[in-house]
């Protein structure tokens, strides 16, 4: 039987070129020689980490590569400028101010074990120690107590910069939007000004997804000082084709001018989806034996890359095209809207992308029509919302390249 019957002999291909290792969409680049554009935001986060008292709130969208730039700027400051420690800790929405900052600690030899026990004794004692009960045959009791207390004091964010103000560290704390608690993002704050206001080698690294970074803050005030702010937008045509460019280069592999186009017209400024479009590619590539990438190829990862997206941009399509009637002529709509290229865009603009994609002429009036049928007064269920009359925006930004992944066709997306 050949090994091939269950895809062993293609597995062993890719895993031998090492594709998986160049292009990463499910996992953020933690190797400098991996990552690609964003050069004058490195530029920006080395020389803060490197400023006394400064700390970095890096926010924005999901998949703009926050983490990345995160992990790929703090491997290089510890390689090249010092040999200081790195801490990473992800948060989730069980954590909370106490539990962050628990590895630094331990690192130093803190005890973070828990704060106070009490211990209860019982003694007995025969008729000789009560003669009343003695009479009645029966024991005498008598219980004590000692309360042994932890002196680590885990939510106080005086006493962990304190604890850490010495140790020459930068500790990156990702995903802090998952915390629930408003109070947690206060004493998150406070620890920064504490650790600033005390001129400390720790500094941290906060990322998470927001529109404002007073979102990260709960609007924490006397931290804007010491707290340094950079949103991270998408990236431009140039970085995306960089990661194109040099991922295949690496792999040996050659994707033509108009695939090149294509892939960058896709991702729309998402690392994430140029990383998930070129594996497919070279995947595909690699199995067949071929160097250069072409149309052929791409299309067929594309329906690759759509099976592969995340499963809530997958559900939120899927779950509106049921409630409708003519779902086919919805995927032509959404595939206009997301050819727009603007975070906002107006009806009257849908109209003219279908007319150029399509070649179908439809009245502004029915248009705007059928985009309302697209929103949902509860945002997290929609897939557009109104951002004023007549115009419109996609509920979540990597929405417009999942589309043209999923409803792709070769002769309707333009390079």
């Amino acid at each position: 039987m050949s090994s091939d019957l269950f895809g062993l002999d293609s597995v062993l291909k890719i895993k031998k070129s090492g594709v998986r290792n160049v292009f990463t969409p499910h996992t953020p680049i933690n190797r400098f020689d991996h990552f690609f554009g964003r050069e004058k935001d490195v530029k920006r986060m080395i020389s803060l980490i490197d400023s006394p008292g400064q700390h970095i709130l890096l926010y924005g969208d999901r998949g703009v590569g926050k983490t990345s730039l995160a992990k790929t700027t703090c491997s290089f400051i510890l390689n090249k400028i010092n040999k200081g420690l790195f801490f990473t800790k992800s948060c989730d929405s069980e954590d909370v101010f106490s539990s962050l900052f628990l590895e630094p600690l331990q690192h130093i030899g803190c005890d973070t074990s828990i704060q106070s026990i009490t211990k209860s004794l019982k003694q007995t004692g025969d008729a000789s120690l009560n003669v009343v009960a003695a009479k009645a045959g029966l024991q005498s009791e008598r219980q004590s107590s000692t309360v042994f207390k932890n002196p680590a004091n885990l939510n106080s964010p005086f006493w962990i910069a304190n604890q850490l103000k010495g140790l020459d560290c930068i500790f990156l704390l990702d995903e802090v939007d998952t915390l629930v608690n408003v109070e947690d993002k206060h004493k998150l704050a406070e620890l920064i000004k504490a650790l600033s206001d005390l001129d400390s080698s720790f500094k941290i690294i906060l990322v998470g997804i927001a529109k404002t970074a007073s979102d990260l803050t709960a609007g924490h005030q006397s931290v804007q000082r010491c707290l340094k702010e950079i949103r991270l937008e998408r990236m431009d045509d140039e970085d995306i084709r960089k990661i194109i460019l040099n991922g295949m280069r690496q792999i040996e592999k050659r994707p033509t001018d108009d695939v090149v186009d294509k892939i960058v017209n896709i991702s729309s400024g998402f690392p994430h989806f140029a990383h998930l479009i070129c594996l497919k590619c070279a995947e595909i590539a690699i199995e067949t034996n071929k160097t250069h990438i072409e149309s052929e190829i791409l299309d067929r990862a594309l329906d690759y890359a759509a099976t592969d997206s995340e499963g809530t941009l997958t559900e939120s399509v899927d779950a509106i095209l049921r409630t409708i009637n003519k779902p086919q002529d919805y995927k032509l709509l959404l595939l206009a809207a997301a050819n727009c290229q603007k975070r906002d865009f107006r009806s009257s603009e849908v109209t003219s992308k279908f007319k150029e994609l399509f070649n179908i002429d439809i009245t502004s009036a029915k248009l705007s029509k059928r985009l309302s049928k697209l929103t949902n007064e509860d945002v997290s269920n929609s897939i557009l919302i109104k951002t004023g009359r007549g115009c419109f925006s996609f509920q979540d930004p990597r929405m417009p390249s999942f589309i043209k992944i999923s409803f792709n066709n070769s002769r309707i997306i333009p390079a």
